[in-house]
């Protein structure tokens, strides 16, 4: 398992967002048997329990997490497939908001609240999967801490 023990960008993004999405799931299911099965703020649905939500939610986050324990490389290909997953999600919840909303379970359109967390989950997949080694690599290669390029750095 190569780079499995090395705490990279990509396998940081899949401890953090595995754990993320498996702490969502919970509270979901803790609304659920606790409470209303909702979150509420100012009248705003903040997070509301459906059962293709929640089964979404525990899937996301145990692969996400599944792929930090199998590797950066693993990490890497499921970073890749999570953000074009949540990229079309994405589309559909600003474009097809009602459309989306129901087919997640939702009375009507998806909250606002889903749609900002889809595109930021979007975002930091697509970047740890496709930018975050090009992005750190050039740093690497250009700088030996000295601040001097490379090629000039002290020996």
């Amino acid at each position: 398992m190569e780079g499995s023990q090395k705490l990279g960008i990509v396998r940081m993004y899949a401890l953090v967002f595995g754990l993320a999405y498996l702490a969502v799931a919970a509270l979901e299911v803790g609304l659920k048997v606790f409470g209303s099965g909702s979150l509420m703020v100012g009248g705003q649905t903040i997070l509301k329990i459906t059962p293709a939500q929640n089964a979404i939610h525990w899937l996301v986050g145990l692969a996400v997490l599944g792929s930090f324990f199998a590797g950066t490389a693993v990490a890497k290909m499921v970073a890749r497939g999570v953000g074009i997953v949540f990229l079309l999600v994405s589309a559909l919840g600003i474009f097809a908001a009602t459309f989306t909303g129901k087919l997640l379970g939702f009375p009507g359109a998806l909250p606002v609240s889903y749609n900002v967390v889809h595109v930021a989950t979007m975002v930091a997949a697509l970047f740890a999967g496709f930018a975050a080694e090009a992005a750190y690599q050039g740093r690497r290669t250009t700088s030996s801490g000295s601040g001097a390029p490379a090629s000039m750095a002290p020996r």
